[in-house]
């Protein structure tokens, strides 16, 4: 299998689908109103921390297990401790990502009709209080909801069909490139707006009072689920990495840093046109399907810009979705014995089936948010005990060519002691213990 498993084309596919994986929805509606919430820079600079200290050095050590392995995560553990249950957490993996891959869907629908419904001119002129009642409305309607999520599934499967060279690198060397160009667009659309500073103050101004516990907690959690640990796509990247592009280390700061910064910058990009039009901010959806049409309503050439904003969320959307259904993909034909375009099929029924019940079911919705939240803290927490207790430290550090004795301790008091920590200190707090 190893032998003719497909690679990256290059260093800049791996980098590029990595952070297209990373860089979600939730970079773009959830950490801006975070940041502002909790303390502006005070926020940003713990935030920035937590990658450090566990979003990249876990992400890393996903990429290092497809390394060494060659294989799906179901297959790395089997491969790197055969006979034992520690493959488990590979099942585990893969089953959040399916999950994911699926009760997001409706998401996915709200977007690809806001992008023709915001280009056909639907929202203008509406009253802000039409536009909330418009996106209820939307959303209970489950059958267009249904219909323009199916776009989205059909994407997919098509891409990833193609295989991971024409399929997922190629997709990622065009959406990365133009998600930014997109992002600088509306970030310089919203500073020249009069009023703009306002939104800069609320969100980068350090504020020591609202940085409390729970902002502590919301910092981790952030950094924990932001770049997409415990979902599979880390190990099968790495799987997929020639042997001379390997650089793990390096590579997980530039992925991480890289999904950060587009965290930032989507901040930059809302604030400043909300306040401007003396919006209250918000966050997740309501940001997304109600703040901002009512932002495009009153902007000179506001269908144009609000055109691009949503095609911006959709780029950031399809692009994880891409990565985590070949993730998907790469188990479904190594453990499964399928081909390619079976696997993938496989995948976007399973999303479809999902999508479809989430779509009707908010309480579906939900149910599956917090059946994938546990199984993420759970698989970080595991991978960070097997490479820490199991697997070892030396041969992570093996595969990731770190050679300096000192900076070796360093990650073998990280993922023995203060990761695990860290993440069972979320769990507790996830689950209202502390």
């Amino acid at each position: 299998m190893a032998a003719t498993r497909e690679k990256f084309g290059s260093n800049v596919g791996f980098i590029l689908s990595s952070i297209g994986f990373a860089v979600g929805v939730g970079n773009l509606w959830r950490f801006p109103y975070l940041v502002g919430q909790y303390g502006g820079g005070v926020f940003l600079a713990f935030y920035l921390l937590m990658v450090f200290v566990i979003g990249i050095p876990l992400f890393t050590l996903e990429i290092a297990l497809g390394s060494a392995s060659q294989k799906n995560p179901v297959g790395a553990y089997k491969t790197l401790k055969p006979g034992t249950p520690w493959c488990v957490n590979g099942y585990f993996n893969v089953f959040a990502m399916q999950l994911l891959l699926g009760y997001t869907m409706p998401v996915a629908g709200w977007i690809v009709a806001y992008i023709f419904k915001t280009g056909t001119g639907v929202f203008k002129g509406m009253p802000p209080e039409k536009v909330g009642e418009y996106f209820g409305t939307f959303m209970s309607n489950s059958p267009e909801v249904i219909g323009w999520m199916s776009i989205i599934v059909i994407a997919v499967v098509f891409i990833i069909s193609q295989g991971l060279n024409k399929g997922l690198e190629k997709a990622n060397k065009i959406f990365m490139p133009a998600l930014f160009i997109m992002l600088f667009i509306l970030i310089l659309r919203g500073m020249t707006l009069p009023g703009a500073s306002r939104g800069l103050v609320y969100y980068l101004k350090p504020d020591m009072s609202k940085f409390t516990l729970e902002a502590v907690y919301a910092g981790i959690g952030q950094a924990f689920f932001s770049i997409g640990v415990g979902m599979a796509a880390g190990v099968v990247f790495g799987s997929y990495l020639k042997k001379e592009d390997k650089n793990l280390v390096k590579q997980g700061i530039i992925i991480g840093l890289s999904d950060t910064g587009a965290a930032f910058l989507a901040g930059l990009m809302i604030f400043p046109a909300v306040f401007a039009f003396n919006l209250e901010p918000a966050g997740g959806p309501g940001l997304t399907f109600v703040t901002m049409p009512n932002v495009f309503n009153q902007m000179p050439m506001g269908t144009l810009f609000g055109v691009i904003f949503y095609f911006l969320f959709l780029l950031a959307a399809l692009s994880s979705w891409l990565g985590g259904a070949e993730a998907v993909a790469a188990f479904y034909m190594e453990e499964l014995g399928l081909t390619r375009k079976k696997a993938v099929l496989l995948v976007g029924v399973i999303m479809f089936g999902i999508g479809i019940a989430a779509a009707y079911s908010m309480k579906f919705f939900g149910i599956a948010d917090q059946i994938l939240t546990n199984l993420l803290i759970l698989g970080g927490l595991i991978i960070s005990i097997f490479v820490g207790w199991v697997w070892g430290v030396d041969k992570f550090a093996e595969e990731a060519h770190i050679t300096n004795e000192g900076t070796i301790k360093l990650w073998s008091i990280m993922l023995k002691y203060v990761i695990p920590t860290i993440i069972i200190l979320l769990a507790l707090n996830t689950h209202g213990i502390i």
